[in-house]
Parts: structure tokens; sequence; C-alpha cells
């Protein structure tokens, strides 16, 4: 965006601002995508009372592709008391409260930590994170990490744990992942992938490999082996690379690795974190979603097959990686389905 539009904008949001007034009972939970969202879990858990004394209002965020939806969004941002968000951070002035929930635990560098190449764009937030009133966290380890990604007040920070993390055990993710596959997941064992985001979306390995990035691999035979053991794999892409995803599965014909889309939870009105005590098996690279996922005691295996790259690109805040993730690390698909069978038979 050019300055001059930048300079545009932030006028027109000071105006809405300064006319809409805020009304005292109104709560807005902005939410950007359903793969994680504690402002979801939130509206779900709100109970009748809540919804009687509170004026709850759930808005997806995303950039406005018209006027009207500017004007929409920074109008409900005015008039809301309180605003909670898991991803950008909003404060319009001093009469609105904002809670910051976030979207999971750090594992690799956020923030002010990118390195330098990065940091251009995220230094531009800091004045965002200074606004806010409150911060979720999971513990003082956590708020010692995102307080280094993430500048502000240390005093912000307000040990709760997630709320979608409830969802690990209220939810019935076997019935929720059958309403989405159909009878394609029922009678199957599950085993849930979710590699996280990667800056230039690419992975060591063969070109042949955008799955796991294994320097050799067959689709065909991992296929093999999934039927043999009775288990549908379900892939779910950070969504900002679901795109490309599907554009290299459509290449190849899978009866045992389903791919579980944005849009399937969207038009479901399931957030992933409803599907995860489905899983029997939790396979990741850097995805922080492990730290949730130990809640349920359960087998993970880690794939950290381009960690080189990635610790070059992205980097860590922990330090070492083999130490803080719980779980056998493979780097061929003959470790990685020997692990499988070795936790499919561990109870």
């Amino acid at each position: 965006m050019s300055l001059i539009n930048r300079v545009l904008n932030k006028l027109a949001r000071e105006i809405i601002y300064f006319l809409i007034k805020c009304k005292n009972n109104r709560i807005l939970l902005m939410h950007e995508s359903s793969s994680g969202s504690n402002t979801y879990a939130l509206l779900k858990f709100a109970t009748d009372i809540d919804n009687k004394k509170y004026e709850i209002i759930s808005f997806y965020d995303s950039e406005p592709k018209t006027l009207i939806e500017f004007i929409r969004k920074h109008k409900l941002l005015a008039s809301a008391k309180l605003i909670i968000t898991s991803h950008a951070s909003y404060k319009p002035s001093k009469k609105n409260i904002h809670l910051q929930l976030w979207h999971g635990p750090f594992i690799k560098k956020n923030g002010v930590m990118f390195q330098d190449r990065f940091k251009k764009d995220l230094f531009g937030r800091r004045s965002s994170w200074r606004k806010v009133d409150h911060i979720l966290s999971y513990s003082e380890t956590y708020t010692t990490f995102f307080n280094a990604c993430m500048v502000t007040d240390p005093d912000k920070y307000v040990i709760t744990g997630a709320p979608r993390n409830d969802f690990l055990f209220s939810s019935d993710g076997k019935s929720h992942v059958n309403k989405i596959f159909g009878k394609k997941t029922e009678g199957f064992k599950t085993i849930l992938y979710l590699p996280t985001f990667r800056q230039n979306n690419n992975r060591h390995g063969s070109s042949a490999d955008k799955l796991f990035g294994f320097d050799k691999f067959s689709l065909e035979n991992f296929d093999k082996f999934l039927e043999k053991n009775n288990c549908k794999l379900i892939f779910k892409p950070h969504p900002h690379q679901e795109e490309d995803a599907l554009s290299y599965l459509n290449n190849y014909h899978l009866n045992n690795l389903l791919v579980l889309k944005e849009d399937d939870l969207l038009s479901n009105q399931f957030d992933l974190y409803e599907l995860l005590n489905a899983s029997e098996i939790l396979m990741t690279d850097y995805s922080s979603v492990f730290y949730d996922f130990l809640l349920l005691d359960r087998q993970i295996i880690f794939i950290p097959t381009d960690i080189d790259l990635y610790k070059e690109e992205r980097g860590f805040v922990i330090e070492s990686y083999d130490r803080w993730t719980p779980g056998p690390k493979v780097t061929s698909q003959d470790h990685l389905e020997n692990e499988i069978s070795k936790s499919l038979a561990n109870n």
C-alpha cells in the first residue's frame, strides 16, 4: 500500500472513530481463521447469561475490499467497549478495551525477533502492541517468550490458558471429522498432519516431495502403508498455503490421504481444535499446536526435514529444538512409517 493510501486510510479511520459512539455492553470478537481461533472458542462457549448481559458480535477479520467493508469494520471496532482479537491488534481510542488472545505459544521467532529482512514490516506493528490493555498467557514462560517478540508492558499479561483448548475435552472430534469427510473416515484410525507456515513455501528434499520434504518419497507407497494400517491421514495445510498444497496433491490419486480445507471448517462452523481429539497421532514440524496436543497425552511425531533452512530464514525462540519437542524426529519415509507403526501399537 502506498504512503498516500496509508495516510488516507488512517484519516478515514480517525474520523470514524471520532463519530461513532462506544456501546458499553458490546463485545467484538475478531477472528482471522478457523485454525485454532481463541475468539471463536469464546463465541461458542458463551452462555445464555453472557448473551443476555452483553451484545456479543463475531467478525471475520480480513483486509476490506471495498469502501463499504472498510467503513463497516471500523464502525464496529469503534462501537465495541471490549475488542477481543487473536491476530491483529485494535484499540481505536481510550474508550475501548483491547484484549489480545493470540493464536498459539511460541516455538519460532516472531515480531521484533525476526531477522533484519522481516523487521521493517513487523516494527510497524509495535505501536499497536503497546496499546493493548490485556494479553492472554499460558504461563510465566509463555509470557517471557511472548514479550521478547511483541515488546510491551509485562504487567499486561494475564495467565488464563487458552479458550480453544477446552475443545480438546468438550468436542466430539470423531463426529466432526465424519461430518466433513463422510464414510471416508468412518472406522479408520486418524492421523493429523499440521505443518507450519513457510515464508518461501519450500522444503528441503526432492522436488517431487512437497509434503514432508524427504529426499526420497513415494506418495503412492505411503498411501498403501496407510491402507494396510487402517489409517487415514488428514493433512491441514496452513491457510496461507492451502492453494499450493492442493495443486501438488491433485497430481496423485490417493485414497487414504485427505486434505482438510479452511472452507470445510467454515462451512460446518467448526474450528480445527474441535477435531484435534479425533486423532490418535499428531504429525508436525515447527507448529506450536504440539504444545496444546500434549494435553491429550497422545503420540506426536516431528518432521524437521528443513530445520537448517528454517533456522536461517525464521529462527526459533527455544533452544534447542530437539529438547523442546517431545517425540521422535523423522527425516525419511521408512523412518516415518516405522514411527507411525510404533505409535499405533503404543497405548
